[in-house]
C-alpha cells in the first residue's frame, strides 16, 4: 500500500517500471521505422533532441534508471509520428500490472482499443519529400504503397 507522502516507486519496483519503459521504447522505434524516419528526423519533427529519442528507444535515463518521459515529450513524439498519443503507451487499455504485458514482439503495428489505425495513412510511410524536407508543424505527406 502507498504511504501518505510516498511515491509509486514504493508500489512497483524499478524492474516493473522498466518493463513498461521497454514497451514504450519498442513502440517508438517500431512506429519510427514504420514512418521511415531516422532518430534525427523524428527529433526534428517532434521538436526534441536526437538524444531524447535515442534514450527513449533504449529505455535509458541515467545509470540504473529506465526512461521516464514527461507527458509533453510523449505528445511531441506522437505529433512527430502523426499518431494518437495513446498508441505510444504500452497496455494503455489495461489495468496497470506489476509487469507490462508483452505485446507486438512480432513486429506488427500495435492495434489499439482506441480504434487506431482507422485510415490507410495511419500506418503509411511518410513520403520521402516530407521525411527529408518537412517542417515542424507541417501536415505530413504519405506514400501511396504500403510497406511490404
Amino acid at each position: 500500500m502507498l504511504k501518505e507522502g510516498g511515491d509509486m516507486a514504493e508500489v512497483l519496483s524499478d524492474y516493473h517500471w522498466a518493463s513498461y519503459g521497454f514497451g514504450l521504447s519498442a513502440r517508438i522505434r517500431r512506429l519510427r521505422h514504420m514512418r521511415g524516419l531516422s532518430q534525427t528526423r523524428l527529433a526534428e519533427l517532434s521538436g526534441l533532441s536526437r538524444s531524447v529519442i535515442s534514450n527513449l528507444e533504449r529505455n535509458y535515463y541515467s545509470g540504473e534508471r529506465s526512461a521516464d518521459p514527461t507527458l509533453s515529450t510523449l505528445y511531441k513524439i506522437a505529433f512527430g509520428l502523426h499518431v494518437p498519443p495513446a498508441v505510444l503507451l504500452p497496455a494503455v487499455d489495461q489495468i496497470v500490472e506489476e509487469i507490462c504485458p508483452t505485446e507486438f514482439c512480432d513486429g506488427t503495428v500495435p492495434a489499439m482499443a482506441v480504434e487506431w489505425p482507422t485510415r490507410p495513412e495511419d500506418t503509411a510511410r511518410f513520403h520521402d519529400d516530407y521525411i527529408y524536407e518537412g517542417k515542424l508543424g507541417q501536415a505530413p505527406r504519405f506514400c501511396q504503397e504500403q510497406p511490404g
